[in-house]
């Protein structure tokens, strides 16, 4: 599995790349559009935000970001300490990055969003849609973790270590580059909030459309673990499709197609 290139954009696509400084740390977001979206009146457009997982960029989302874009402006969120952004001088737990992530929505006055979030950002988006919910339309989590049966580290790295056997090369070097890059002290210090957050419990808070998704053979979200999450949200329903844990890269369509479902075009 290949990463994009430009033969691969569709024609009329806009990237516009944003470093934005808020309460002593760092965000820097992605954001994509295609010409012909502008003229789609503002009840059909969506502005969808995606959240990475912990340790990793954005990276491992333009293919589902490219295929977003045809229905709505797009926006890659990426979280203080990784991709290269400055680390904070303390460390943040999930509830933190949530509403940092909250607070950018607010500051770019987006309404009706389409919150999307893979692995430890699934995490961050809950967080971020219980912190302003008037903001927030629907919610996607992607491979949730951490399965609460098997929270601890070497577990968790167990299951991915079984889930990496299902997925292509692309995504296990892109997952290694961003290891190297946000640097194992960030990623230790991020690690156990992520292991510690209740989402089983904060997701019963969500009032949106919730959709809980996973792929088939993604051995951090197992089905049963799925499953309660999405019986425990009032509007929440789950689905499986083809690939593993990383199944934003290379089932993009599948899930872009989950996701139109879920907004209902």
């Amino acid at each position: 599995m290949r990463r994009l290139t430009p033969e691969d954009m569709p024609s009329g696509l806009t990237v516009r790349i944003d470093r934005v400084r808020r309460g002593g740390v760092w965000l820097r977001t992605w954001t994509m559009w295609i010409a012909e979206t502008e003229d789609v009146p503002p009840e059909h457009r969506h502005d969808v935000v995606l959240v990475h997982g912990l340790g990793v960029s954005s990276a491992y989302f333009q293919r589902l970001a490219v295929v977003l874009a045809r229905f709505g402006t797009v926006h890659l969120v990426e979280l203080p300490g990784f991709a290269g952004i400055p680390h904070p001088d303390r460390r943040m737990s999930t509830q933190e990055m949530g509403a940092l992530v909250a607070a950018w929505i607010r500051d770019q006055h987006l309404t009706a969003v389409l919150l999307v979030g893979h692995s430890m950002g699934a995490q961050v988006v809950t967080e971020a849609a219980l912190d302003d919910p008037g903001a927030v339309a629907h919610v996607a989590l992607i491979g949730p973790p951490v399965n609460l049966q098997e929270r601890s580290v070497p577990r968790q790295g167990l299951r991915l270590l079984q889930s990496a056997v299902f997925e292509p090369a692309a995504v296990r070097r892109m997952s290694l580059e961003g290891y190297a890059s946000c640097g194992w002290r960030w990623f230790a210090h991020t690690l156990p909030s992520m292991m510690t957050y209740p989402i089983e419990e904060r997701i019963r808070e969500l009032e949106v459309p919730v959709l809980v998704l996973r792929g088939r053979h993604d051995a951090v979200a197992p089905a049963p673990w799925v499953r309660m999450l999405a019986d425990r949200a009032p509007q929440g329903r789950w689905v499986e499709v083809p690939g593993a844990h990383s199944v934003v890269f290379d089932h993009a369509e599948e899930v872009a197609a989950q996701l139109a479902d879920l907004v209902g075009r």
